[in-house]
C-alpha cells in the first residue's frame, strides 16, 4: 500500500512540475498555431498617439517584435477597467521583418485592469480578436500582458 502511495505521490509531482504557469504576459489561440507567437517578453509604451503592447523575441540581430497590439489614444484618455474596441480604436499585427502578415481582422478588444499614464506605472490586461483567414475561416487571439510602462516621446 505504501508503494502505491509513494507512486501516487510521484506521478502527481511530475505532473504539477511539468503544469507550465504561463502568468500574465501569454499569446494563445487558433491564429497562435499557424503563426510564430513565441516571445521572451511583454512591454508597455506609451507613444504621444498609442499604447502599444509588444510581444518581443531577443535575438542575435535584436529585439524583434513578434506581436504588436496598439490602442489610439489621441483625443483620449485611458482608463483602468476599460475595455476598448480594437476594429475601431486599435490595431494587432507582426513586427517589420517577422514573418508574414495576419489576415484582416473581423472583432477585437482590450481590457485595461490596470493603468496609469505615468512612467513605470504598472500596465496589466488582456486582449482578444478574431481573424477571418484566406479560407474565410475564423480564427482566434488572445493575450494577456503585464508589464511597467514605458513612455516614449
Amino acid at each position: 500500500m505504501k508503494r502505491i502511495s509513494g507512486i501516487i505521490l510521484l506521478l502527481a509531482a511530475v505532473f504539477l512540475l511539468s503544469c507550465e504557469d504561463e502568468g500574465d504576459n501569454y499569446i494563445k489561440g487558433s491564429l497562435a498555431e499557424n503563426y510564430d507567437m513565441s516571445f521572451d517578453e511583454a512591454r508597455v509604451r506609451l507613444y504621444p498617439s498609442e499604447l502599444s503592447i509588444e510581444y518581443v523575441v531577443d535575438s542575435e540581430q535584436g529585439e524583434k517584435v513578434a506581436l504588436r497590439v496598439t490602442l489610439r489614444v489621441s483625443g483620449s484618455t485611458l482608463s483602468p477597467g476599460k475595455t476598448y474596441d480594437l476594429v475601431k480604436q486599435g490595431t494587432v499585427g507582426r513586427g517589420q521583418g517577422f514573418g508574414s502578415p495576419l489576415p484582416a481582422m473581423e472583432s477585437g478588444e482590450i481590457e485595461l485592469e490596470e493603468y496609469s499614464s505615468e512612467q513605470g506605472s504598472w500596465v496589466k490586461g488582456y486582449f482578444e480578436a478574431v481573424f477571418i483567414a484566406s479560407d474565410k475561416s475564423r480564427q482566434s487571439l488572445r493575450g494577456g500582458f503585464s508589464a511597467d510602462l514605458e513612455v516614449v516621446q
